[in-house]
């Protein structure tokens, strides 16, 4: 019987449950921190947005945590 904690992990390239969910909060914790700096920039535009989280580099981000799944 698949473990529906294990199936879509192993699936997707992780080892287990704890590397999918390492590897998912990861994604989310930099997009949540990504959004408050947007919101933040919006309603105060002259505070920049750092560097690392411009949207270069959030893509960059992304695209280098795809492929490290594959």
């Amino acid at each position: 019987m698949n473990n529906i904690f294990t199936k879509h992990p192993k699936e997707n390239g992780h080892s287990g449950f704890f590397s999918h969910l390492f590897f998912a909060a990861s994604i989310a914790l930099r997009m949540a921190v990504a959004t408050c700096v947007f919101s933040t920039h919006a309603v105060f535009p002259f505070i920049p947005i750092p560097k690392f989280l411009n949207l270069e580099m959030t893509i960059q981000f992304l695209i280098k945590k795809n492929h490290d799944t594959l």
